[in-house]
């Protein structure tokens, strides 16, 4: 396991949960007598193209250095999976007080970490199919490749042909259960390359931040560009406890791209745009919309088309939502450019400084240390780095199927962490664009009220676009 994924593990406190979780929202009006049975009889049949579905962990000897995995002969897949049946009247806000709660509590480490929930008996004949998979074994785009092995073309599924090359080459790759002496052996490899590791990771943070430095001084405008220890204090930021409060909205993908075309810039420009109005019509109306813009924490994919799916490849920038911009058009543009200058800083930044830092992360300290920040609520003390996440994944554009039923609907959610409170994940399908939000429960117990104020700014938006011409 690298030292990026295995960071996912060390950071993990029982406030802070380091697991993603993906709700899938099917119509199975055309499937009678649709149940979790269909799910877990999916599950099993692909269970080899699912790779951190098969694995568990192996921790180092006495844990002085990165675990690995190993794959388990025979995962039961039933064991992973829970049924319940949605609260009356069966809506998306039954389904999202299930899914908190699902989400509030964390994997156990002693098995495969992945946990599937089957929410059945939804209004007009829906179902939900949400898993929980942790961080450490995906990233939002590895998750998005690993989930689409679950997905069909054609309600009736693929053919054992069909799937006979894709389970030939998992097979291939499966690792079996090491022995102690092989754990010992990882360990002390892993131990000796330490100081190598910190040697070179020394220049190579220098020249990392001397790339950001070149970056804003050569670039002819770098206003507007966010820095982290710089947000302003928003009422869901600070320590956090392990109770979670999740909500669902989905807008327009016509409208969306609307917003994009409005002043050019990128799709990840205008849905940022959206969060910041919606965030600004949930801060003002409750009296706490602070004076400077909100900043956010973005992750950027690094992935290469053959890395391991299941494996994170990611890295991050900095940007400003535009909270203190009152017009929808004006706030798109400081967006905008706010995110030319992140991708910049990023770039410079290099995209392998996070998987060198993380990799020399001592596995006992580095857990200590999130342990102690998380129990003596440290995020409520030092200035806030920055007020939450957002991310954004590509989904897929056409008719996707799951288990037999017609898939309706997306919803993915990230980590909620310690200082942020709060995570919004974006993700589009056919022609809707699907918002998951989730926090600290304790932190924004009204988080359905934010989400109701994502649709008033993208109409808000599309309104002065009509008006002034701009599109």
């Amino acid at each position: 396991m690298s030292g990026t994924d295995a960071s996912f593990l060390y950071f993990e406190t029982p406030s802070s949960h380091m697991h993603v979780v993906g709700t899938i929202v099917v119509d199975t009006s055309h499937q009678p007598g649709w149940s979790a049975d269909n799910v877990i009889a999916l599950l099993e049949d692909r269970l080899d193209l699912l790779p951190p579905f098969r694995r568990k962990l192996v921790a180092a000897t006495l844990r002085l250095h990165h675990p690995f995995w190993a794959d388990v002969p025979d995962v039961e897949v039933a064991s992973h999976v829970t049924r319940v049946q949605c609260p009356a009247p069966g809506g998306m806000t039954e389904l999202a007080h299930e899914v908190a709660a699902f989400a509030s509590t964390q994997l156990d480490r002693r098995r495969p970490l992945w946990e599937c929930l089957v929410v059945e008996d939804m209004a007009d004949a829906r179902a939900a199919i949400v898993f929980k998979i942790h961080h450490c074994a995906v990233d939002g785009v590895g998750a998005a490749r690993i989930l689409g092995s679950l997905f069909d073309l054609l309600p009736e599924g693929r053919t054992e042909a069909e799937l006979m090359g894709a389970r030939a080459e998992a097979r291939a790759s499966q690792q079996p259960a090491p022995g102690l002496l092989d754990v010992a052996l990882h360990t002390a490899a892993g131990i000796a390359r330490q100081p190598l590791n910190l040697a070179r990771l020394v220049p190579t943070t220098v020249r990392a931040l001397a790339g950001v430095v070149n970056h804003r001084r050569g670039e002819q405008d770098t206003s507007g560009g966010a820095l982290p220890l710089t947000a302003p204090r928003a009422p869901f930021n600070g320590a956090i406890t392990a109770g979670r409060v999740v909500s669902y909205v989905d807008v327009s993908l016509a409208d969306v791209k609307a917003i994009k075309a409005a002043v050019g810039g990128t799709f990840n420009d205008a849905v940022i745009s959206v969060c910041g109005g919606a965030l600004r019509r949930y801060l003002g109306a409750r009296g706490e919309l602070p004076d400077a813009s909100l900043i956010a924490v973005v992750p950027v994919s690094v992935r290469g088309g053959e890395d391991d799916l299941g494996a994170n490849r990611v890295s991050a920038m900095f940007t400003v939502l535009g909270t203190d911009v009152a017009d929808p058009v004006e706030r798109l543009k400081v967006v905008r450019q706010a995110n030319k200058v992140g991708r910049g800083d990023q770039s410079a930044l290099g995209d392998d400084i996070v998987a060198r830092v993380t990799q020399v992360a001592p596995p006992n300290t580095t857990t200590a240390v999130a342990r102690f920040y998380s129990s003596l609520r440290l995020a409520n003390l030092h200035p806030v780095v920055h007020n939450l996440v957002v991310s954004n994944v590509a989904g897929p554009p056409i008719q996707i199927y799951l288990a037999g039923a017609t898939v309706e609907g997306l919803y993915p959610l990230g980590p909620v962490l310690e200082g942020p409170g709060l995570n919004i994940t974006i993700v589009s399908y056919r022609d809707r664009v699907g918002f998951g939000l989730i926090a600290c429960s304790d932190n924004l117990p009204d988080l359905a009220d934010l989400a109701a104020a994502f649709p008033a700014a993208v109409e808000e938006t599309l309104q002065v676009i009509t008006v002034s011409g701009t599109q």
